[in-house]
């Protein structure tokens, strides 16, 4: 029942906006007509109907746009009438205005209903490259429970340079998130390189550090934009029965939740190894340990760096409520939700999310 009262809720706005831009329009021309005829201006507001094309044009389909021009030419002629200047050249250049104005709305019309059709195209373009390159994680894995969002803050994208990849093997689940230096398409097709690496990488190779070195081989081979260098930050982890593994390559560090306090942990190291497609030598992965119930949040520096009106980071207690939920994907709609209200929108960053939690089966 409460489903389907929400869903005659959601269809009656619907009803109500269908024509909505027509119906304004349409009444607009008739308080136009109304003034007219009481204030007895003769004919001086007609030029004003010529208005109601272009509220119609600003939302309507052309067609749509076509009837409200049709109607306000009519009430242009029609307005002649009380004031018996029907015929006037006074009356006919500012019928004629009215004429003129509703082409070019009908025109206007169909030139935003074509890029709107264009960008509709385009965003369904975006919604396969994102699935493609950030490919859900598994539900379940490995003995862990997994969850993951994105969002990209490049032109509404919806697809930017944050990048998240999971490898389960057998009792081993292996996890990247990354942050590419720059924005734009680049930081799409290096973030998508990334990835794929990642998933070759990370079956084969039995250490993580290997794989950290096979990533810095990809992106060191990868061409150098006109300003700036190219670079990945991105945090490496493994996941095997009660062991966590991390290598840290210049990335913000994960956060461990856990289950007995409540309390959130940084998974730091003493310095953490440069950002990939830098070189240099890689250090061994740190070694920590997490129980049942547990909770590792893999994340970008897109969740740090949210500011909210008085340039104020996101703070990080807030995450020790959010992470608090009773499921995973709770615990991800929380912490969404918690960075929509500090900064009061959409983030001005990418932010890649990825939370574990160990189930009891791992055990």
């Amino acid at each position: 029942m409460p489903a389907a009262r929400s869903s005659a809720a959601d269809a009656q706005p619907g009803r109500w906006t269908r024509w909505l831009g027509v119906r304004l329009a349409i009444g607009f021309i008739a308080v136009v007509l109304l003034i007219d005829v009481a204030a007895g201006t003769h004919a001086v507001l007609i030029g004003f109907l010529a208005l109601a094309p272009l509220f119609a044009a600003a939302v309507e389909s052309p067609g749509r746009t076509a009837v409200v021009s049709a109607a306000a030419t009519a009430a242009a002629v029609g307005a002649g009438l009380p004031s018996g200047m029907l015929g006037s050249l006074d009356h006919l250049l500012r019928v004629a205005v009215v004429i003129t104005v509703s082409l070019m709305a009908v025109y206007v019309a169909r030139a935003r209903t074509g890029r709107e059709e264009r960008l509709r195209r385009m965003a369904e373009i975006v919604r396969v490259t994102q699935a493609a390159i950030l490919r859900e994680p598994p539900q379940y894995a490995a003995g862990v429970e997994l969850a993951a969002r994105y969002v990209s803050a490049y032109e509404e994208a919806g697809v930017g340079g944050d990048l998240y990849e999971v490898v389960a093997d057998q009792d081993r689940l292996r996890i990247i998130v990354g942050d590419v230096c720059g924005k734009g398409l680049a930081a799409v097709r290096l973030a998508s390189a990334v990835a794929g690496a990642f998933r070759q990488s990370a079956i084969v190779r039995p250490d993580l550090t290997q794989v950290a070195r096979d990533l810095d081989d990809l992106v060191a081979r990868e061409p150098t934009p006109a300003r700036g260098a190219t670079f990945v930050t991105a945090v490496l982890v493994e996941l095997r029965g009660g062991e966590i593994r991390t290598v840290n390559c210049g990335h913000p560090a994960p956060i461990l939740r856990h289950r007995s306090g409540g309390e959130l942990e940084e998974l730091t190291v003493s310095a953490p190894d440069r950002p990939l497609g830098l070189g240099g030598p890689r250090t061994p992965a740190n070694v920590c340990c997490w129980d049942v119930g547990d909770r590792l949040l893999v994340l970008t520096d897109g969740l740090l760096e949210a500011r909210d009106s008085r340039r104020r980071f996101f703070p990080m207690p807030a995450l020790r409520a959010c992470l608090a939920e009773p499921s995973v994907d709770r615990c991800l709609d929380a912490v969404w939700d918690a960075v929509h209200r500090h900064v009061g929108g959409e983030p001005h960053d990418d932010i890649a999310l990825l939370l574990a939690e160990r189930s009891p089966a791992a055990q």
